[in-house]
C-alpha cells in the first residue's frame, strides 16, 4: 500500500478536490499599468479539468494572505514566482500552506534557481521551469516525475532536476477563463489622467530572432523558445470573451507572421469586435502595408517597436538585423500609420559615449515616433553579455545585472534618461502629434485631455526635482 508521502510525491493519479493558484506580490511594479498575473492565469486554464473547484488569487487585490484563502479540501496549491521584488513575504507565503498540501511553485525567478526555493521553503514539493503549461497538465495527470522535463522535485532525501523541456506547439485552447477572475485590472495614469480597464492576451510564445542582449527567445535553462502561435480563431474566440475595451498582446512578437495577423483583422473586422490593442512588433511590418491598414481598422492602436540604438556599431553587435537607413526606410512608411508608434530604446550599450546616448531624442522624432520606453542594459542569463562585460575594459555588472561604465556611472545614467525625456517630451510639436495619435485610437476621452496639462506638468516637475537631487547628490 502506497503512503500519503509517497502519494503526494508522485501524484496519485487522482482528482484534486480544491486546487487554489497565488499570485504571492503585495506591490505592483508599476505605478502605471496593473496587468493581470497571466501566466498564472494560464497555468489555471491548463489545470482546470483536473480539479473540482479552482481558485486564482492575486494578493495585490486581497487584505487577506494566502492561508486566508485554503480549505479543508484544499490538496493543491501553486504560485507564480516572477520578480525579485517582495523576496522574503513571497518566502513566507509560500511556507505558510501546510505540509500535507502538495505546493508547486512556477514563474521565471523561481525558474532560475529552483534549489534555493527548494531549500528556503521545505514544504515546496516541485519547482517547474520554464513555460509551465506542458509540465503542469502532466504533473496534474500524476505522470511519474522521475525524468519529466522541466521540473525539479525532493526525490529520496535530495533534489532531482528533469532535463530542460522543449515545449511543442502552443495550445489553441488554453486561454484564461475571464469568468473565474475576482478582480478588476486598471491603467490608473496617474489618476491626474483618468482610469482605463486593461486586459492581456497571449497569442503566441517565443521569438525567432536572436537579438544579443535579449534572452526572451530562451527559457530560463538556456533551451531554446521557438516561436509558436495559436491559430487565428482561437485568439478572437479569447478576446470575444474579454470585457475590457484596451489589450495589450504580451507576445514577445506579434507580428512575426503578417499573415496571421491580417487573418486576425478580418475575423475582428467581421466579428464586429470593437476593442483597442497594443502589441510588441518589429519594425519589418512596414513591408507590409495592406496588414498595416487592416489593423488600424480593426482596433490595433500602439506599435511597441525595439529601435534600441542610434548607432548602426551597436545595432550590428546586437543582431538586430537591420542599420539606421534601413530603419529610416521602414518609417517612411510606419510614420504614415494612425497608430501610436511607441519606440524602446537601450541606454549604456557596450560602447556608445554619453553623446551618441542623447541622439536618441532628435532621431526618434526624425524617425516620427509618438512616445519613448528607455530602459538601461541589463544582463539576462544566457544573453552573453556577461561574456562581453567581462572583455571589456571599464564595463562593470552589478549584482542584478545591471551594466555600467566607469565613464558612465548607473547614476549618469539616471540623469541621461531624464534629459532624453525632457529633450523628446517637451517640445510642442510632439506633445501635440502625441495627442493627436491618442485622440484618433480612441485611448483618452474628453475629460482626460483636461487633465493632461496638469499629468504633463507634474511629470515636468517630478523631472526637475529628481535633476535637483542628482546635482545635490553627485
Amino acid at each position: 500500500m502506497q503512503s500519503a508521502s509517497s502519494a503526494k510525491a508522485d501524484g496519485a493519479g487522482r482528482r484534486y478536490r480544491h486546487i487554489l493558484c497565488v499570485y504571492p506580490y503585495r506591490v505592483e511594479l508599476s505605478r502605471s499599468v496593473h496587468f493581470p498575473p497571466l501566466g498564472l492565469e494560464l497555468i489555471a486554464a491548463a489545470i482546470r479539468p483536473f480539479a473540482d473547484s479552482l481558485d486564482v488569487i492575486d494578493l495585490r487585490k486581497e487584505s487577506g494572505r494566502t492561508v486566508d484563502f485554503l480549505r479543508p479540501d484544499t490538496d493543491l496549491v501553486c504560485f507564480s514566482v516572477n520578480w525579485d521584488k517582495e523576496g522574503e513575504f513571497v518566502r513566507e507565503e509560500i511556507r505558510s500552506v501546510p505540509a500535507e498540501m502538495r505546493t508547486i511553485v512556477g514563474g521565471r525567478h523561481a525558474s532560475n534557481d529552483p534549489e534555493r526555493w527548494l531549500a528556503d521553503c521545505p514544504n515546496i514539493d516541485i519547482v517547474v521551469r520554464g513555460d509551465g503549461e506542458e509540465a503542469a497538465v502532466e504533473i496534474a495527470r500524476g505522470e511519474k516525475l522521475d525524468g519529466m522535463p522541466g521540473i525539479s522535485f525532493r526525490h529520496g532525501g535530495g533534489i532531482s532536476h528533469g532535463p530542460a523541456r522543449h515545449p511543442g506547439p502552443v495550445d489553441d485552447d488554453i486561454f484564461p477563463d475571464r469568468a473565474m477572475r475576482r478582480y478588476v485590472y486598471k491603467v490608473p495614469a496617474y489618476s491626474r489622467v483618468g482610469v482605463v480597464a486593461l486586459d492581456a492576451v497571449a497569442s503566441s510564445r517565443g521569438c525567432p530572432f536572436n537579438c544579443k542582449f535579449c534572452s526572451f527567445d530562451r527559457n530560463p535553462w538556456g533551451a531554446k523558445r521557438n516561436w509558436s502561435a495559436r491559430s487565428p480563431e482561437s485568439v478572437v474566440r479569447e478576446l470575444e470573451q474579454v470585457s475590457a475595451k484596451h489589450i495589450i498582446f504580451v507576445d514577445d512578437n506579434f507580428t512575426h507572421d503578417m499573415d496571421r495577423v491580417g487573418r486576425i483583422c478580418d475575423l475582428l473586422i467581421e466579428r464586429g469586435i470593437r476593442k483597442r490593442y497594443a502589441v510588441n512588433a518589429r519594425v519589418e511590418i512596414a513591408r507590409r502595408p495592406d496588414v498595416l491598414r487592416k489593423m488600424e481598422r480593426a482596433g490595433f492602436s500602439v506599435l511597441l517597436l525595439g529601435v534600441e540604438s542610434t548607432q548602426d556599431r551597436t545595432l550590428k553587435s546586437m543582431r538586430k538585423g537591420f542599420d539606421t537607413k534601413r530603419l529610416r526606410e521602414y518609417f517612411r512608411v510606419l510614420r504614415k500609420s494612425k497608430m501610436v508608434l511607441h519606440g524602446y530604446f537601450i541606454l549604456g550599450c557596450i560602447g556608445e559615449t554619453e553623446e551618441e546616448m542623447l541622439e536618441i531624442a532628435p532621431f526618434a522624432r526624425e524617425l516620427g515616433l509618438d512616445s519613448l520606453g528607455l530602459c538601461t542594459l541589463r544582463n539576462n542569463p544566457y544573453s552573453g553579455l556577461d561574456e562581453l562585460v567581462a572583455a571589456t575594459p571599464g564595463y562593470h555588472m552589478s549584482e542584478l545585472g545591471d551594466i555600467y561604465s566607469d565613464d558612465i556611472p548607473r547614476e549618469r545614467l539616471g540623469a541621461i534618461r531624464r534629459e532624453i525625456c525632457k529633450a523628446f517630451y517637451f517640445d510642442r510639436g510632439q506633445i501635440w502629434q502625441m495627442v493627436r495619435k491618442l485622440i484618433g485610437n480612441r485611448l483618452v476621452t474628453l475629460g482626460m485631455l483636461a487633465r493632461l496639462p496638469g499629468f504633463l506638468l507634474m511629470k515636468k516637475r517630478r523631472w526637475r526635482t529628481k535633476r535637483r537631487c542628482s546635482a545635490a547628490n553627485p
